[in-house]
């Protein structure tokens, strides 16, 4: 692999409705993924939000159930809104269920759905037990995103040799 190839990075955001939630916790887990399996010098992981309200921050429950799994995390982070940019830019963009990858508008998007064959369920207002489950849930799909974003990974950069 040519030494400029370890620069170009494939850019994957994770996608639900408030960026609150679901998403952040993606993002989080899937970067303690990446850290466990030594890649995280490939991908640039963030999130986002179709209807967020620019500002919130991660629900409590959210923080608490990162914080119960030893997930490293910023837990002020605020909100980002979904922006036509940002579907531009993403090479993988991964929405918690169909509909929030639909509305992304881009043949990059895919759902957990699509990986799993069920999306993550929002568990705004729930319990922290449910809001582990649901990270358990978005873990569960890592090793095939991991594949799918290799795959895209590797024809970035071929196509970026050319």
């Amino acid at each position: 692999m040519p030494a400029n190839d370890k620069k170009i990075k494939l850019n994957v955001i994770f996608v639900c409705t408030g960026n609150t939630c679901r998403s952040p916790m993606a993002e989080f887990l899937f970067k303690d993924y990446l850290k466990q399996k030594n890649r995280t010098g490939d991908f640039s992981v963030s999130s986002a939000g179709l209807e967020a309200a620019k500002g919130d921050v991660m629900t409590a429950q959210a923080d608490e159930a990162l914080n119960v799994l030893g997930i490293k995390h910023n837990h002020e982070r605020k909100a980002r809104v979904f922006t036509v940019q940002m579907s531009l830019d993403s090479d993988l963009i991964i929405g918690m269920t169909r509909e929030h990858a639909i509305r992304c508008y881009s043949d990059n998007a895919i759902s957990f759905a699509d990986i799993t064959g069920r999306p993550v369920a929002d568990p705004y207002g729930m319990s922290v037990q449910v809001y582990l489950e649901c990270a358990a849930q978005i873990r569960s799909a890592f090793d095939e995103i991991l594949k799918i974003a290799d795959e895209r990974l590797m024809k970035k950069r071929v196509l970026n040799r050319v």
